[in-house]
């Protein structure tokens, strides 16, 4: 082999080198992130290399080999159909990325036949050649060259085209190298078909190494730099959610009260005062259950309006949850004054509301404190305020009551819900009920969230909204979680044995429960004694309880980990959602909030909202899970996004034991496009 072969062969065994790792890398960005045009690249990065180990053994056994033996034949087709293959998987990437043209699986098919096919005329002209250099060098370089150079252009113009208003620096540099690349194979094919000194590939070789070089390093960058921006974007819309309300862009819990410390400690110790309102609407249960949902959300974001518009410049206003509001009224020094704006608020609500193509009518109850009568902190001010917003719902509603010293119902209220709990908790009165979770794509039903009620004596069944935040504030919460993870575990390793092998239980603890330090050794103790594995037990967490009890919890969470039980963060994107706690705790799944889920399809900003967290949680190497699904075209769309798994009422409302059996036995999978009155027994 001359010298001329030796530089030839070292240049395409480094570029075939460099082939290779840049396939690799965008393989392992496309995992991540899932875009089609990533795939294609890295396919065209591979065919490069391919076509370059090709050319290296080619040009090895030119000296020793005839072109038409069969090792030397091989050689040349894979230096040829790697090089075409490279053309065309760069078109089809750059066309996708630039959102012009996505080929069909039958087009793909056509354009990667028809290249293959050239490159096997093109290899067996040049074997079958006479050996003048002028026709062989046409056909193993020439026609080579000008085909990637056509593919490169146009790839350049594609993106330029598409991304020349583009403020980040990773698609010009791309384009660029594009461009050079293509125009240096311009540069070969005019060499070779021209009269020129066929020692070019002295000078050429080189430059082409650097090309290839600039190329990766280019796409590199462009996929780090907008990985940047993916990340920054996705953190900035979640961050949102740590301080505003998504349904009515309102200050939430977190925020109201920051705001409200603030102003204590700036205006309030030196001599101010101000009124704290407490409002909860009245009958929204009602409207929610007539008008469903999606009206209700309606409401409430034209109630938050109404509210926005009738306070004072310097008042704050923020809702709690639900259909709950706080407003912060400085300046209110005695009851008559906070009287008489209670008086105008509730007036101004009890105007008609259009929503949609319903009038409906806002009445509220609110409670007030006084600043600092009745208290100088401001989880103080908030719950005397909500205790005599209950004294005003229980006194008819549609008004409002100044906080008293003297209220005891609602104490007295919860003394005896609390005697009854413990006493319930002694006889049985509390089951479990199941909701099916299912994988997103197929429909199989691969877990199973265990939810508490209390079957009181006089009552009926009770939610457990109802009697859980007492439960925690009473210390009965670590006897009540005790049984439910038993209960659970024992329900679902039966469920195992009989029904499906694999099924998963999820099981929501309170944050009182991790505060004992024996939880870690009582969960691995239950698994024993019930025979469930604990890879079958995810506990649920709330994000609030992780980040306000950061010390205890983490630790048993990450004990339960090591020993194999699963961590899910539920209600996500409702508390305060930070990447960072997603980053540092030990958290295996993410549950999306139903707040989110409801607007899929008729607020694009939730899809984005919702993609945002899936790529991110994705990105953390954790499984997603969307609650409240209710509606096929929030499945569509969660599948489309690359949702893991789902629950909701689409699927199954949560059920007893024996129900949750008969479905096990009697239902297929749920899958996309499945009518619910397919189902009966699932809703």
């Amino acid at each position: 082999m001359n010298e001329l072969g030796l530089v030839t062969v070292s240049s395409y065994l480094a570029q075939a080198l460099l082939a290779v790792l840049l396939a690799v890398l965008l393989h392992r960005f496309h995992r991540t992130q899932r875009h089609p045009y990533l795939r294609h690249w890295a396919l065209s990065w591979w065919s490069l290399g391919v076509g370059q180990i090709g050319g290296m053994v080619a040009i090895a056994l030119s000296s020793s080999q005839p072109a038409s033996s069969p090792l030397r034949l091989t050689a040349t087709f894979l230096a040829q159909l790697g090089a075409y293959h490279q053309a065309g998987w760069l078109i089809c990437g750059a066309s996708e990325l630039a959102g012009r043209y996505t080929p069909s699986r039958r087009g793909m098919l056509a354009i990667f036949s028809a290249l293959t096919g050239l490159a096997a005329v093109v290899t067996l002209a040049y074997a079958f050649t006479p050996t003048a250099v002028e026709s062989r060098t046409f056909l193993r370089v020439s026609v080579r060259a000008l085909v990637v150079a056509i593919a490169f252009l146009l790839a350049a113009v594609t993106l330029w085209r598409s991304f020349r208003r583009s403020t980040a620096m990773g698609p010009k540099f791309v384009c660029s190298a594009f461009l050079a690349y293509g125009l240096e194979q311009l540069a070969i094919f005019a060499i070779t078909v021209g009269p020129a000194d066929r020692t070019y590939g002295y000078a050429i070789l080189p430059f082409d190494l650097l090309m290839v070089a600039s190329l990766g390093l280019g796409t590199v960058v462009w996929l780090l730099e907008d990985e940047h921006f993916r990340l920054v974007d996705a953190s900035q819309q979640i961050e949102k959610l740590a301080y505003y309300d998504v349904l009515t862009g309102l200050p939430n819990r977190k925020l109201f009260l920051d705001r409200l410390k603030q102003w204590i400690a700036r205006r309030g110790r030196a001599d101010g005062h101000a009124a704290l309102f407490f409002i909860d609407l009245d009958n929204f249960k009602r409207i929610n259950d007539t008008y469903g949902h999606d009206l209700g959300d309606l409401f409430l974001a034209a109630v938050a309006d109404r509210l926005r518009y009738s306070i004072r410049e310097g008042d704050t206003i923020g809702r709690q949850g639900g259909d709950e509001f706080t407003l912060l009224l400085p300046g209110i020094r005695v009851p008559e004054d906070a009287a008489a704006m209670a008086m105008k608020l509730l007036e101004r609500l009890s105007h008609p509301l259009e929503v949609g193509d319903l009038t409906l009518f806002a009445g509220a109850s609110v409670g007030i404190t006084l600043f600092p009568q009745h208290g100088d902190d401001p989880t103080t001010l908030l719950r005397k305020a909500d205790t005599a917003m209950y004294r005003a719902k229980e006194a008819g509603r549609g008004g409002y009551v100044l906080y008293d010293a003297e209220m005891s119902d609602h104490s007295r209220e919860r003394f005896v819900l609390e005697t009854a709990l413990r006493i319930g908790l002694q006889e049985e009165q509390l089951v479990l009920h199941y909701q099916p979770i299912v994988l997103a794509g197929s429909g199989e039903i691969v877990g199973v969230e265990a939810l508490v009620r209390w079957n009181h004596p006089e009552r009926g069944l009770l939610p457990p909204a109802t009697f859980l935040p007492m439960a925690e504030s009473t210390g009965l919460s670590d006897a009540l979680s005790h049984w439910v993870l038993r209960r659970a575990c024992a329900q679902v390793a039966e469920w195992r044995r009989k029904f499906q092998p694999d099924l998963r239980v999820s099981v929501n603890l309170t944050a009182r429960a991790f505060e004992n330090p024996a939880l870690g050794p009582r969960i691995g103790q239950i698994l024993a004694d019930t025979g469930l594995s604990p890879g079958a037990l995810e506990i649920e967490i709330t994000e609030t309880m992780a980040l306000l009890h950061s010390g205890g919890p983490v630790s048993v969470l990450e004990e339960l980990r090591k020993k194999g039980t699963r961590v899910a963060v539920d209600d996500f994107g409702i508390g305060y959602s930070s990447l960072s706690y997603l980053r540092e705790l030990p958290i295996d799944t993410v549950k999306l909030d139903s707040s989110f889920i409801r607007e899929l399809g008729h607020r694009r900003e939730d899809s984005k909202i919702v993609g945002a967290v899936i790529q991110l949680a994705h990105g953390l190497g954790m499984e997603v899970v969307a609650e409240g699904v209710e509606e096929e075209e929030q499945m569509v769309i969660l599948e489309m996004l690359y949702c893991d798994k789902m629950q909701g009422f689409l699927f199954s409302r949560p059920l007893e034991p024996q129900a949750f059996e008969q479905l096990m036995g009697a239902a297929g999978p749920f899958r996309s496009g499945q009518s619910p009155s397919r189902a009966p027994a699932v809703r």
